[in-house]
């Protein structure tokens, strides 16, 4: 830690707990033994820019400014999206929006699950975040995208379809998280320097599918095309009048309520 602190070391620690269990309830397991957390306080504003670096030794390097108030704390989401890139591969290919994608899918997800933010905050915020990153730029796939929408919305989306492709074929019985734990398991973490496809076939081994490598090859490798308003039908979620309404007769309702899962309790 660096600077004086504007809020209570307690809440601080409470924070930092938060984030872990996030991660870990949504992985089943946080993904290193040890992590170096580095905490540079003062400066301006409240919590501010974080970034990861593996190597043998990963850490966390995170922002609090002068002006943090506990609350800032309570609803922060930037050290949830940090720590959860400790669960992936440091890709050696030119895919920074599967890791920063990745990140910006599963961070709201952790935290739903130990009951931080709702569902219905889950669900809006994909809503209004992934047309962001569906706009083909030069008519490129993902791979090698430097477009922040593309980065990071982009991702998102990918890692979304990948969730629901990995419930709807195997009956609700795997998802996303099984495959990323069967990344973890084959080492993939953020000490590993693996490119992509790699990566992907891992998860794809772990559930027994090939809607990863299937999907990169749609998304990544070509510009391929997603119609929201029909991925939200048959999820049997909405927006309107400023709410989030749901279909629970929708084709993949079971597959919606399974993606946030229920709060667990703590």
């Amino acid at each position: 830690m660096a600077g004086p602190l504007s809020v209570p070391e307690d809440a601080v620690v409470r924070w930092i707990d938060d984030a872990a269990a996030g991660v870990t309830a949504y992985l089943g397991r946080y993904p290193l033994p040890h992590v170096h957390l580095y905490i540079r306080a003062g400066g301006r504003g409240g919590v501010g820019h974080g970034v990861t670096f593996g190597g043998r030794a990963p850490r966390v390097r995170i922002d609090v400014g002068r002006q943090t108030k506990v609350a800032d704390l309570r609803s922060d989401w930037v050290l949830t999206h940090e720590m959860f890139h400790l669960a992936f591969p440091d890709l050696t290919s030119d895919d920074t929006w599967a890791e920063e994608g990745l990140s910006t899918y599963i961070e709201p997800l952790g935290r739903a699950r130990i009951g931080t933010i709702s569902e219905d905050k889950v669900w809006a915020d994909l809503i209004e975040g992934v047309p962001q990153g569906v706009r083909p730029v030069r008519g490129r796939g993902l791979h090698g995208t430097d477009d922040w929408g593309r980065t990071y919305w982009g991702g998102a989306l990918f890692w979304l379809l990948a969730d629901v492709g990995i419930r709807e074929q195997s009956g609700g019985r795997q998802g996303l998280p099984e495959a990323l734990a069967g990344i973890l398991d084959a080492g993939g973490d953020i000490r590993a320097r693996w490119d992509l496809r790699r990566t992907l076939a891992v998860g794809d081994r772990a559930v027994g599918l090939k809607v990863l490598t299937a999907l990169y090859d749609r998304m990544a490798a070509a510009p391929g095309t997603v119609d929201l308003g029909d991925l939200w039908r048959r999820l049997g979620v909405r927006r309107e009048g400023g709410r989030v309404v749901y279909d629970d007769k929708a084709p993949l309702a079971s597959v919606r309520r399974a993606i946030v899962g229920a709060p667990r309790h703590r």
